[in-house]
């Protein structure tokens, strides 16, 4: 980097200007820091786990940590991987998944911006009992497992965070299972849309809009149904006025859908 001048005479008074010429270097970085902007730190204090660490303490995790870019459709691991990090979502969405040795798939969840997922990470041989794939553009960032349980053993506060997450995401898989045997076809595929619409809806002028990429297949392997039987228990909801537009990306009335649940 190095300054120079160059001067100029209008209207009898003389007009001197200063130029900064950027190296290469130095003009890398600033692209790379504007590219990285929110900064790695920025998106760690707004995950649920690293909300309450300090900036100092952020930092040291933000060193570990790498970013990991995914295509829409690519696998992030598969079942069976060895369970090796922790994953946070920087920008994108996730499907998490099961897969059967019939070929059949099982949605178990979508994870969206600063959220976590990968963290059954107990046991140096464990393996992956899921599978991820990125269900959009998707930024994650990577914490390996050694950094986190060096984190995890330094803070007690921190592995406490760590089991309520879990605790929670087996409670939610445990009500989704009991909604899946209690419910209908159509209550189920009520109950997935009231709560994706929660989570990752935004507003629009009939109603809630499901800002997910999710066809009917996809929608079938959530709520344990065919194909067939989401595109009926769809129209079913869109004749009682839950449903505003039933293909992608769904459209609903989040009331409509809660007393259609209630009732």
């Amino acid at each position: 980097m190095f300054d120079c001048t160059e001067s100029k005479t209008f209207g009898g008074k003389s007009h001197v200007w200063r130029v900064t010429v950027l190296s290469g270097r130095a003009l890398s970085g600033i692209l790379i820091r504007t590219m990285n902007y929110p900064s790695l730190v920025w998106h760690l204090k707004r995950t649920e786990l690293f909300a309450d660490l300090e900036l100092a303490e952020l930092e040291r995790v933000a060193a570990a940590t790498p970013y990991r870019s995914y295509g829409p459709g690519e696998v992030i691991y598969r079942m069976d991987d060895p369970a090796d990090a922790l994953y946070f979502v920087r920008s994108g969405l996730v499907k998490i998944s099961k897969l059967f040795p019939n070929g059949k798939e099982a949605i178990l969840g979508v994870i969206g911006q600063h959220d976590t997922f990968g963290e059954l990470l107990l046991q140096p041989e464990e393996r992956r009992p899921t599978q991820a794939e990125a269900l959009e553009q998707t930024t994650l960032i990577v914490l390996p497992r050694a950094e986190l349980q060096e984190l995890l053993s330094s803070k007690p506060d921190l592995a406490m965070k760590l089991i309520r997450l879990m605790a929670a995401r087996l409670f939610e898989a445990q009500a989704w299972t009991a909604t899946v045997s209690a419910y209908s076809a159509p209550e189920r595929v009520a109950s997935l849309l009231y709560r994706l619409a929660r989570e990752f809806g935004r507003p629009h002028p009939q109603g809630v809009e499901v800002a997910l990429k999710l066809n009917q297949e996809d929608i079938a392997r959530m709520v344990g149904a065919t194909r067939e039987t989401v595109s009926h228990s769809l129209g079913k909801l869109k004749r009682e006025g839950a449903i505003v537009r039933a293909r992608t990306p769904v459209i609903v009335r989040l009331e409509a859908l809660k007393r259609y649940l209630e009732g």
